[in-house]
C-alpha cells in the first residue's frame, strides 16, 4: 500500500476508534445516570414524608431538595388542568393529567401528576375532563422536577390551558394562567382523605431504570466496533510494513 493510502487510512481509524469510544462512553453515562436517579427516587422513598406547609420558605425548601416524598393540602383547580399527550403505558397511548393544587391566595400552586389515563378512538384533538373530588384534600406523593419529557420536533403549538401539551414549560404554564406554581410536580400516589376511585387514573410512574440496558447493549456495540477498528488497523499496518 502506498505511504500516503496508509497514512490517510491510519487517520480514518483514529478518527472511527475515537468515534466509537465517545458514543460508547455517552452511552455508558446515559446508563449510570438513569441508575443514579433511581437510587435517589429509592432514597427519597424511603424517607420520612415532608409536610408540604403553605409557604413560599416551605416550597423552596421541597423543591431543593428534589427528589422528595411530600405530603400537600389544598383544593385542586380544574381550569389550570393540562394533558401530558404521548405517554404510554403497558403499550397503550394516553396521556398524564396535570392539575394545580391551591394551598392559598399568595402561595405557588403545586402541580400535581394525578395519574394516567388511556386515550380513546374518539379522541383526537381534546380529551375529556377526569373527574375532581371536591372540596379540600390532602395528597402524598413524590415530587420531582418534572414529568417525563419527550423530544420535540418543529415549533411548538399554542399552548392553552386547559389544554393538550407534549411537555411541561413552567414559565409557558404561567403565563398561560397567570398563576404562579412551584418548580416541581408531585407525583400522586394517594389521597388521605378521598378515595381514589373518584378519577379512575392510574398510577404507575416510569422508573427511572427504564432502558438501562438498552443503553449497555448500545456501549457495548461501540466497545466492540472500536475494538474492531483498532485490530484491522492493526493488522493492516502490520501487513503494509512487510510487504516495504
Amino acid at each position: 500500500m502506498p505511504r500516503r493510502k496508509l497514512i490517510f487510512a491510519l487517520i480514518a481509524a483514529v478518527l472511527g476508534f475515537a468515534t466509537a469510544v465517545s458514543l460508547g462512553n455517552w452511552q455508558t453515562r446515559r446508563s449510570d445516570a438513569k441508575l443514579a436517579s433511581q437510587a435517589r427516587a429509592e432514597a427519597a422513598e424511603r424517607a420520612a414524608t415532608l409536610n408540604l406547609e403553605p409557604s413560599r420558605q416551605a416550597i423552596e425548601i421541597a423543591a431543593a431538595s428534589l427528589p422528595r416524598k411530600v405530603r400537600v393540602s389544598g383544593v385542586f383547580d380544574p381550569a389550570g388542568t393540562i394533558y401530558l399527550d404521548n405517554r404510554s403505558l403497558g403499550g397503550v397511548a394516553g396521556y398524564y393529567v396535570i392539575t394545580p393544587l391551591v394551598m392559598g391566595e399568595e402561595v405557588p400552586a403545586v402541580l400535581v401528576d394525578r395519574g394516567w389515563k388511556a386515550r380513546s378512538a374518539g379522541e383526537r384533538v381534546e380529551v375529556a375532563a377526569v373527574p375532581l373530588p371536591a372540596g379540600r384534600i390532602s395528597i402524598e406523593g413524590l415530587a420531582v422536577a418534572r414529568p417525563s419529557a419527550l423530544f420535540e420536533l418543529g415549533a411548538a403549538p399554542k399552548l392553552q390551558v386547559p389544554g393538550i401539551w407534549q411537555n411541561l414549560d413552567y414559565d409557558a404554564y404561567e403565563r398561560a394562567t397567570k398563576r404562579s406554581v412551584a418548580r416541581f410536580v408531585v407525583r400522586q400516589t394517594g389521597a388521605l382523605n378521598r378515595s381514589d376511585a373518584v378519577d379512575a387514573l392510574r398510577r404507575e410512574w416510569p422508573q427511572p431504570t427504564a432502558g438501562v440496558e438498552k443503553h449497555r447493549g448500545y456501549a457495548f456495540q461501540w466497545y466492540a466496533l472500536a475494538a474492531l477498528i483498532a485490530v484491522l488497523a492493526a493488522y493492516f499496518s502490520w501487513q503494509a510494513w512487510r510487504a516495504r
